[in-house]
């Protein structure tokens, strides 16, 4: 009876070891539950004033771009930004955060949880390299690995790299665009403030033939915690239509208006006209 029981005992530790194995090593990484906005979604440099005042560092070709998008948008139009009628953001525009963020760290996946257009983001951090091929998506590939913080062993810091990007994406809602050959480079360094647990800093830097230079900059987000979720539809109460490449409301009455002056209508030839 002794040996049964020794042989049981050592039976159930077995698989009880096993089984708290994802939940012995979880003490290594940080605590980033909960829920975290962003309070500075009108502009990409949170330390810069919005539109113009960013100074990106666009080449001539690119510039003009942006100047031909704020122009548009001036004048009541979409300006090149996709998310009027609902279309993604991507990176690294998602990490604005519109709505809200969360973060779910598993050993081997670090998952991002957007409220907004881009709903799901992984990074993977199980020490894989870039696939020889993959389908380019809004969001990109992302690869990760921790840093430490200190001698105890616990992990501080999710350093990213993201790439294999879908396109036409821009930064911000000014309309600061990034190369049409989608050929861009995030990097990445995401780590509590070392004076707030309730902030989490973002240091992002920019890869992208669109720019003269690589460009750095450090978004913050701040935490709630134990939220009420609540839910977010883009497409719910969506004033803005777009018909071929012109952008058009729907008034209040219900009606199809123009958003700038002089706008043509849509072409309505596939509509039967009514007799006078």
């Amino acid at each position: 009876m002794v040996h049964r029981r020794l042989i049981f005992s050592i039976a159930l530790l077995t698989v009880l070891g096993t089984a708290s194995v994802p939940a012995a090593a979880q003490w290594k990484y940080p605590d980033w539950s909960g829920r975290w906005t962003d309070l500075n979604t009108n502009r990409w440099d949170p330390s810069k004033p919005p539109n113009a005042g960013q100074q990106a560092p666009l080449i001539a070709e690119y510039q003009a771009k942006l100047v031909a998008a704020m122009a548009n948008r001036a004048e009541g139009g979409r300006g090149n930004t996709p998310t009027i009628s609902c279309g993604h953001t991507g990176m690294p525009r998602a990490m604005l955060v519109y709505e809200t963020m969360e973060i779910v760290i598993k050993p081997d996946v670090t998952y991002m949880l957007f409220d907004f257009l881009d709903p799901l983001r992984r990074v993977f951090t199980d020490g894989r390299d870039w696939p020889a091929a993959v389908d380019p998506t809004w969001v990109g590939y992302s690869i990760g690995h921790w840093e430490g913080g200190g001698d105890d062993g616990k992990f501080d810091t999710l350093v990213i790299e993201t790439r294999n990007f879908k396109g036409p994406r821009i930064i911000d809602g000014s309309g600061i665009p990034l190369h049409e050959d989608n050929q861009t480079i995030i990097r990445e360094r995401m780590s509590l403030d070392k004076d707030n647990a309730d902030k989490l800093l973002d240091e992002i830097t920019l890869v992208d033939h669109a720019f003269t230079r690589p460009w750095t900059v450090t978004r913050s987000y701040k935490r709630q915690r134990n939220p009420t979720w609540a839910e977010f539809d883009c497409h719910e109460n969506n004033e803005h239509v777009i018909v071929g490449s012109e952008a058009y409301l729907i008034s209040a009455d219900g009606y199809l208006m123009p958003t700038r002056k002089d706008q043509p209508p849509p072409d309505a030839r596939y509509f039967k006209k009514s007799a006078p």
